[in-house]
């Protein structure tokens, strides 16, 4: 057991494609925050890929312009649930405005990380964008539990380089 870990170390450091893991993200692989469903959600929004059967639901509770609560859920890769933990810790309890302004922060961001990375991570997002239109629809007065969003996308084949 010991020369594998030792195997795997060696492993790690001679890749040139392992980028350097901070404290944070670490922490939201370990111990993701606002992980769950919400029973009083008055936005859910769901984005699944369809190649691979993965998806991110988003359960948002809006009251006067201001994210009160978000949570998520996800049947997909820890680079999902790292980017669901660290967006959803990220726009709690702010405006609905700047959460929107995040999300765009966000997809920028995303197309700096390898592409596989950045499908599994945007899904969480889009996840999000469906909960935002979910809200809108119920507010308008449509009868729908969720608003769903098919990716562009998939996980499936993408290389990590």
């Amino acid at each position: 057991m010991k020369n594998l870990k030792k195997e795997n170390q060696k492993k790690l450091e001679q890749s040139a494609n392992v980028q350097e893991i901070t404290a944070e993200v670490l922490d939201h692989m370990m111990n993701p925050k606002n992980y769950g469903t919400m029973d009083d959600a008055n936005g859910v929004g769901m984005a699944v890929d369809n190649k691979t059967g993965e998806f991110a639901m988003v359960y948002i509770k809006l009251k006067d312009g201001i994210l009160e609560d978000i949570s998520f859920g996800v049947n997909a890769c820890q680079d999902t649930v790292v980017a669901g933990s660290l967006f959803t810790e990220m726009v709690k309890k702010d405006t609905l405005e700047n959460a929107i302004k995040a999300l765009k922060l966000m997809d920028e961001k995303l197309f700096e990380v390898p592409k596989k990375q950045r499908v599994c991570s945007s899904m969480v997002l889009e996840a999000f964008r469906s909960a935002i239109i979910n809200y809108d629809n119920r507010v308008a007065g449509r009868d729908e539990d969720m608003c769903t969003k098919d990716l562009k996308d998939s996980c499936e084949g993408v290389s990590l380089g």
